[in-house]
């Protein structure tokens, strides 16, 4: 129990900065869409389980757990017009403790012209072409913290993230960054915690006064994964303590053998459903995202290649020692890192 508590101070830490920006008016972070369909699919929930590529922006700490490279991409359509694309990438360095993550977004409207003419019959005449697109390029860290007797599966991570935007003839770019941290309490049990945009340079555009700065909401949201079914059935719910928008998110996963995953989940008000197909490296994710009227609903498309470690999916190792001359075959507490998708189909995780 002292473990524990000592884990959630670390954790309540990153809450110390939700106090420092308040926005009013505050913009559209579109950071906040940038989930693979898979969490999508499981309500926006995932916090204590961003677990591979495509949820960097869910939590970075959770890429630390990542043991070897993946890539994801996924697209969607925002309010039914505008085309909204996201590259994730996750690359282990050095001893597979420390991760290095990317993530590359792209949102635009399309073509849209000015109208502020009109012809003889007064009907407006299509003028030039007015820009308007996001271009959001994020570079995170995250490393597992060890401490012997105290800390064992606490991982902490970082995502800076540079947002370039144009709209007509005005532009404008800021920086922020997101801090996240994941602790695995048991083994299947996880707690997770992330600040999103705790520091931030503020939104100046270029044709607006220069005291006329913008600031993105701050928000502090804490997860809990659970493991259920010997693993198949995951749960996971989200709480975002932002007083402007309290919100909690539920989600469920339940893997059918290898191949299959099928995804339920609750976003605030809004129902999702999920389903993705793996083969070997290859992962398909769709989700779908029932929303209020009038709002039409929304489509994730995600495809993903790669096997970073999946957080509840560890079993005991093996290890041959020597012992008076005999080999014997004994089972160690130490976890190591399996794939789903490598477990033979006679073993079980217990």
């Amino acid at each position: 129990m002292k473990k524990l508590i000592y884990i959630l101070v670390i954790l309540s830490v990153f809450g110390l900065a939700d106090f420092e920006i308040k926005g009013d008016g505050s913009p559209a972070d579109l950071t906040k869409i940038g989930i693979s369909a898979r969490f999508w699919g499981m309500g926006r929930s995932g916090v204590a389980l961003s677990d591979d590529s495509g949820a960097l922006l869910l939590n970075p700490a959770a890429m630390a757990m990542a043991r070897s490279f993946e890539m994801s991409g996924m697209s969607t359509q925002v309010l039914g017009v505008t085309n909204y694309s996201l590259v994730n990438a996750v690359i282990p360095l050095w001893d597979q403790n420390q991760t290095f993550g990317f993530s590359y977004i792209n949102e635009n409207a399309g073509a849209i012209y000015s109208s502020e003419q009109r012809d003889q019959n007064g009907h407006p005449i299509r003028g030039g072409l007015i820009q308007n697109s996001n271009t959001i390029v994020s570079l995170g860290f995250a490393s597992k913290i060890y401490i012997p007797d105290l800390i064992d599966d606490l991982y902490l991570g970082t995502m800076f993230k540079g947002y370039s935007r144009v709209l007509g003839n005005m532009s404008s770019s800021s920086m922020a960054a997101d801090f996240g941290a994941l602790y695995k309490w048991k083994p299947n049990i996880s707690l997770g915690v992330t600040l999103r945009n705790a520091l931030q340079s503020g939104i100046r555009y270029s044709l607006s006064p220069a005291n006329e700065v913008d600031y993105y909401d701050t928000d502090l949201v804490f997860g809990a994964a659970f493991a259920l079914m010997n693993n198949d059935l995951t749960v996971a719910i989200d709480q975002h303590t932002n007083p402007k928008f309290g919100r909690t998110y539920l989600g469920v996963e339940y893997w059918l053998g290898k191949a299959v995953a099928l995804r339920s989940g609750l976003a605030d008000n809004d129902v999702t459903l999920g389903i993705g197909v793996r083969y070997d490296m290859l992962q398909v994710d769709v989700g779908l995202r029932y929303q209020d009227a009038p709002l039409d609903n929304q489509m994730f498309f995600s495809l993903t290649w790669g096997n970073a470690r999946r957080i509840f999916l560890d079993r005991p190792g093996i290890e041959i020692v020597e012992n008076d001359n005999r080999r014997q075959t004994q089972q160690i507490e130490q976890i190591q890192p399996v794939s789903q998708f490598d477990i033979p189909e006679d073993v079980r995780i217990l």
